[in-house]
């Protein structure tokens, strides 16, 4: 039997573009023999739609995918993710009830499974509650059905049987999450819902998955398909099936890897996507012998680098034309450098409109870097002076008596309001944010200024990250320094260049690289980390280890002071927290890590309250 894993690139909200997708596949797996076909997780209409899912018309629309896809399925199991309605009994909600579900056909027929469930249908038992997930906001679990219809999830797991060449087989259809089972517990033990299809006489197991690309996160879910072979004892072949992507929640691109991967009965990995981020379809053919494998994927850096590319890419099927212009403002410095080089990969020098906009605090030098830039990368460049816009703005707003910082933001917003935007508007085109997440996290930037745009494609980056990838550009993917060597620093952040927003005179930006960076990075983390437990580092004499920082950049910012320490830790706390009205208006960022901005994290506007422990924590380093 040969079996295809339809790895796709899923378009939101466009299921006759994804359907016509599909269909393709479909006669190609039909072409090389296979009997079974199986696609993502939501693959008709996308996974992402936020309240969408709530509207009953959009929903019923989807399923009427499923009588076209039904008469594609002669000689063909064909297998894929699209939601189910369930009319006759409401949601959570009081709406429809509605189910995150996988669908099979096979010769025009739906396959039995469960006598609880439809004909044809399986239902994703475990939701994700976490991160960007909200499967629980719109949909009814498998689990919840269980206890609904007081009934074992033993007796609802059931694989879809079929005939074929006179053999009936069993299939195992479980949805993305059903594969992390090891934290959700049914009768006081984890939900191994493989080894109950296997009980119940799986020969097959198929994981339809809309998973979002997280770095590391094949080697984590190799380890969650072990798990579930250890605990049963037994294993067969299982087809893990991803898409591949962009798509969004209004506040985050997030990028789909795909990475599918067919895994033998031993749970080892035999076949897997050759390419991240890209279509293709692996065929397995169960009368060869396939050796396992063990695939080299690419490093932290190259895999950041390649997701803002992607998400970058998928601005064009989220905005529905690939026509219009990409405005960036080119300061010169190594932020925005890196998105025009995002860009340039993304979509191509063609459409790209690099600006840079000189007050009389820019110098010479960061004039001539951003040119320099635009001129390797071979977009159009344009230099717009802003000095007599600052000056009128100035005489404007004198009867307000504007101070110095003031009179800063004023330059910001020129660029970003009164020009970009403008540019933007009048190209049909779009403007990026180039804000890095530090920078971000603390709010440095300027509301109506820099804090705007359609895309921010470094928003989810430490400033550490930013250097790593402008070396790995410069080095491997240019071999040559298309990003300025003067914009990067050595080891102890030492610049010929220091990074500068260049609002006033001989201005540094303020921030401790390396040391904030590393805050950030704990303080946004999944797994986040309290300015509490800093302080308990610092009195254990651990902090250097825990932030992966040396001890020689932690001296060169005079951190070993407890004043000094304390005085820069609650800096970051109160500014961090300060900024959240300025994160609540920014533009959508794409996700590069286990905590971005926007809809990854979750934010309230609150008063900065420290705790009692942290207090008195504070009160010991002090004396010290």
């Amino acid at each position: 039997m040969k079996i295809a894993c339809a790895q796709m690139r899923v378009v939101p909200g466009r299921p006759d573009s994804n359907y016509s997708t599909m269909c393709n596949y479909i006669a190609s797996a039909k072409e090389r023999g296979c009997s079974i076909i199986a696609f993502p997780e939501m693959c008709v209409g996308g996974y992402l739609s936020g309240d969408r899912w709530t509207e009953e018309r959009w929903c019923s629309y989807l399923m009427s995918f499923n009588e076209k896809l039904r008469q594609l399925s002669d000689d063909i199991l064909i297998l894929y993710g699209n939601v189910y309605i369930d009319y006759k009994r409401p949601n959570k909600d009081g709406r429809v009830r509605k189910f995150n579900a996988g669908y099979a056909w096979y010769n025009r027929e739906p396959l039995r499974g469960s006598p609880h469930l439809p004909d044809g249908i399986c239902i994703k038992s475990l939701f994700p509650n976490y991160r960007i997930f909200d499967d629980e906001r719109y949909f009814y679990s498998l689990l919840e059905l269980s206890t609904d219809l007081g009934v074992s999830m033993e007796e609802l797991l059931q694989p879809l049987k079929f005939t074929i060449d006179g053999t009936t087989v069993g299939v195992g259809v479980e949805i993305c999450e059903d594969l992390w089972f090891n934290d959700y517990c049914y009768s006081q033990k984890p939900l191994n819902i493989s080894q109950i299809l296997i009980n119940n006489g799986a020969d097959y197991l198929f994981n339809l998955s809309a998973s979002p690309w997280t770095y590391g996160k094949n080697r984590a879910r190799n380890n969650r398909i072990r798990d579930a072979y250890t605990i049963a004892g037994r294993f067969k072949p299982f087809f893990y099936v991803n898409c591949t992507g962009v798509q969004n929640n209004g506040k985050n691109f997030v990028t789909f890897d795909g990475d599918s991967t067919i895994y033998n009965e031993t749970a080892q990995v035999i076949c897997e996507a050759p390419e991240p981020f890209c279509e293709t379809m692996l065929v397995y053919d169960s009368t060869q012998q396939y050796p396992p494998i063990q695939k080299n994927h690419a490093g932290p850096v190259e895999s950041k680098f390649n997701a803002a590319v992607e998400g970058m890419r998928g601005l064009d099927e989220l905005m529905g034309r690939s026509d219009y212009p990409l405005i960036i403002g080119l300061s010169g410095g190594i932020d925005s450098a890196l998105v025009a080089c995002i860009a340039e990969k993304a979509l191509g020098k063609e459409r790209i409109i690099g600006c840079t906009l000189p007050s009389r605090y820019n110098s010479l030098q960061t004039r001539k870097t951003a040119e320099q830039v635009a001129e390797m990368l071979g977009i159009t460049f344009h230099t717009i002076p802003i000095e007599g816009l600052v000056q009128e703005h100035e005489k404007a707003l004198a009867p307000f008596l504007p101070t110095e910082f003031h009179k800063e933001n004023i330059q910001a917003k020129i660029r970003g309001t009164s020009i970009l935007s403008n540019i933007a508007g009048i190209t049909g085109g779009v403007m990026t944010n180039n804000g890095n997440k530090v920078e971000v996290a603390l709010g440095y930037a300027t509301l109506y200024g820099d804090v705007n745009g359609a895309i921010a494609p470094i928003g989810d980056m430490l400033k550490t990250e930013v250097f790593e990838i402008a070396k790995y550009l410069n080095k491997t993917v240019y071999g040559c320094d298309v990003i300025p060597g003067m914009l990067l620093p050595d080891d102890l952040f030492e610049f010929e260049v220091p990074p500068s927003a260049e609002l006033k005179s001989k201005q540094v930006d303020p921030m401790k690289w390396g040391y904030h960076d590393a805050l950030v990075r704990l303080f946004t983390d999944y797994r986040k980390v309290s300015s509490e437990q800093i302080l308990e580092w610092y009195c254990e004499g651990t902090i250097c280890e825990n932030l992966e920082l040396s001890e020689q950049l932690y001296k060169k910012y005079n951190l070993d002071n407890p004043s000094a320490f304390i005085t820069d830790l609650e800096w970051v706390v109160n500014s961090m927290q300060r900024a959240v009205f300025k994160r609540i208006q920014a533009p959508p960022i794409i996700i590069l890590s286990k905590g971005s901005y926007g809809y990854d994290i979750r934010e309230s506007q609150l008063q900065v309250h420290y705790t009692k422990n942290y207090l008195k924590l504070k009160n010991r380093i002090l004396a010290l």
